[in-house]
């Protein structure tokens, strides 16, 4: 890439001084009217608001510069101290804080030492600034350029944008693609400057795979550069990403360089294993003796994998395709899988992009069928994909031209919970809870159950968690069998679940699983719900009254079903002599809902929470000597 762009400088750039068009903000050159301003009137509840986003990119010399203002409002705006970006290579960054002082305008360029630089790949950058002095009524400039074309430009932050623009000169030596993400206007002219002005704050909720997919915003692809003498050709296609990957020396080439490093973990498994699925299973977590760093990648860290097997550290790529190798020396079919995780958004099947790109799995042939493999992850059996790889599709690469794989899983979040409760003369709750967790509900919890040094300070943190809870004594089964649910019994006492309202006596079954909070709190939402996966919960709660209480009132059973019934919600009572049965059923039956289905799901929610906060009463019983 250098390289071309040298040539792009020696066939092109007559005078060597940037020369950027006019914009509609300088870099430190803010008005007193901006530091006095108070609110924001299109949006009077933002805590900030960039004032102004330019960017420019210069066909003279293949430069980017970015400029961007942002005035404080609130004190929850300070909070915005701090400033994130990526860079596709080294970047030339500087910034100024301005602040109000008696009339005066008082600005204070941003030190170096306040600048860091995170090299992450030969060809990314991480940069963060921490600005000082940040209050409220600050107003701060940030500017960067570098030598590249941009990979995106967003129009919407998560404060309000006031105005923001991007230009990109023409230049007949670079072809590229660009694509409009999200659902606001943006306007443009000429197909080189684009405009979008007063653009509200993205409001983010639960269930959302990435605000990546939804921000609006530009994304660029360089298609080629082509100058005199000089012809280098990008990701023109998903099949050209294939082939660059397999000739790539930290992909391609790191999966054929060598793996007697695995000869022995091979020999130990063909001797215990016969089935194809068990000598799988024991490749997964044979290779989970390297330790993920939590670094997602689609490539890996050196040329050799011997090196990150030997430092047992590694990032996704390295220890996945790690995993291909060992599954190879197994006479296992067995492809790498390369995607975009959640967090980074979705690939899109007609805008190829190598730089979209952000880690690699594993796909081994079960009798015909594909299996995804992900080894980063100690407690996640073989087969199961952690929620970051969910994500749409991924793009199986082979010798041919590769193929897109579902990255999805029939897999659920399922939980089974059973209270066998007596109710005591003081109102305490006494007796068991049983919990059942199978697929991703057992893997998150022997993840965190794994954080705490042993099963007491697991137990502490429970009673901490749940104020009136003593645990008196506790099982667990198969918690370090991540191919088996994972069971939990516990004899407990409840001293605050119960209240007492003169002579009422109010009883909540629900316990420790009520819902109280809606997730889905916007009117209309213009992004899916994204779940994941499945889930199913069940709650069974047998609760045994005193004899000398009798039941009052029991609230009025519900079932709620979407209308397509891919989601419902059931509970129901039973009444037996003094025992009161309540069950509680909840599904999720499908990973995404679209936004038109928003408005049936946040009613869901609601009407279980509704539900949940109804008590069932109960009553001394009334003897006839007593009226």
């Amino acid at each position: 890439m250098k390289k071309l762009l040298l040539a792009i400088f020696v066939t092109l750039v007559t005078n060597l001084s940037v020369c950027f068009a006019k914009g509609p903000i300088k870099f430190g050159k803010v008005s007193l009217e901006e530091l006095e301003m108070t609110q924001y009137d299109a949006d009077t509840s933002a805590v900030a608001v960039v004032l102004c986003k330019y960017g420019y990119f210069s066909s003279d010399d293949f430069t980017f510069k970015m400029t961007q203002r942002i005035k404080i409002l609130k004190k929850a705006g300070t909070s915005y101290s701090t400033f994130t970006f990526p860079s596709r290579q080294d970047v030339n960054v500087r910034a100024k804080v301005f602040n109000l002082e008696n009339g005066e305008i008082i600005d204070e360029k941003v030190k170096n030492d306040n600048i860091y630089k995170e090299k992450v790949t030969d060809s990314y950058y991480r940069i963060k600034i921490a600005l000082p002095n940040i209050k409220v009524g600050t107003v701060y400039d940030i500017e960067y350029s570098y030598e590249s074309f941009p990979s995106e430009f967003a129009f919407q932050q998560y404060i309000p944008v006031k105005h923001a623009e991007i230009y990109i000169e023409d230049s007949p030596y670079v072809t590229f693609r660009k694509r409009m993400v999200g659902y606001l206007p943006v306007s443009s002219n000429d197909n080189r400057d684009y405009v979008s002005e007063n653009v509200p704050a993205f409001k983010e909720e639960a269930y959302l795979n990435s605000a990546e997919n939804y921000i609006s915003k530009l994304e660029f692809d360089i298609l080629e550069i082509s100058v005199p003498g000089h012809y280098k050709s990008y990701s023109t296609s998903w099949e050209s990403v294939n082939k660059r990957l397999n000739a790539d020396e930290h992909f391609g080439m790191a999966l054929t360089n060598g793996s007697m490093y695995l000869n022995d973990i091979r020999k130990n498994i063909e001797a215990n294993y016969t089935n194809t699925t068990d000598k799988i299973k024991a490749a997964v977590e044979a290779i989970k003796e390297v330790q993920w760093n939590h670094r997602n990648s689609v490539v890996t860290s050196t040329n050799s994998l011997i090196t990150a097997y030997k430092d047992k550290k590694a990032n996704a790529a390295d220890i996945n395709l790690m995993l291909i190798q060992l599954l190879k020396k197994l006479d296992i079919e067995c492809y790498p899988v390369v995607l975009s995780t959640r967090a980074n958004g979705i690939l899109n099947p007609f805008y190829p992009s190598i730089d979209k790109l952000n880690y690699a799995l594993a796909c081994a042939m079960v009798d015909g069928k594909e299996m995804l493999l992900d080894a980063t992850e100690t407690y996640l059996p073989a087969g199961m994909l952690p929620l970051r790889c969910l994500n749409g599709q991924g793009r199986l690469v082979n010798e041919l031209d590769g193929k897109w794989v579902d990255l999805k899983t029939n897999q659920k979040d399922k939980k089974i919970i059973m209270y066998n409760l007596q109710l005591d003369d003081d109102l305490n709750l006494n007796g068991t809870v049983d919990y059942a967790r199978y697929n991703y509900a057992a893997y998150s919890f022997r993840k965190k159950f794994h954080d705490f040094a042993n099963d007491e300070a697991y137990l502490k943190n429970m009673e901490e968690k749940y104020p009136g809870l003593t645990i008196k004594d506790y099982t667990f089964t198969d918690i370090d069998d991540i191919n088996k649910p994972v069971k939990e019994k516990y004899n407990i006492k409840l001293s605050n679940k119960v209240s007492k309202v003169g002579d009422m006596v109010l009883i909540n079954p629900f316990l420790f699983e009520a819902v109280d909070e809606n997730p889905f709190k916007m009117e209309e939402r213009q992004y899916p719900v994204d779940f994941g996966y499945l889930r199913d919960k069940m709650l069974i709660t047998k609760i045994t009254i005193p004899d000398d209480y009798e039941i009052s009132e029991i609230p009025e059973p519900v079932k709620i079903v979407m209308p397509d019934k891919s989601a419902s919600a059931l509970i129901n009572y039973k009444v037996l002599g003094n025992t009161i049965n309540v069950t509680y059923m909840f599904k999720i039956g499908k990973p995404q809902y679209l936004m038109d289905e928003y408005t049936y799901l946040k009613s869901l929610y609601s009407i279980i929470i509704e539900k949940h906060a109804e008590p069932i009463i109960i009553k001394p019983v009334q003897h006839e000597a007593s009226l």
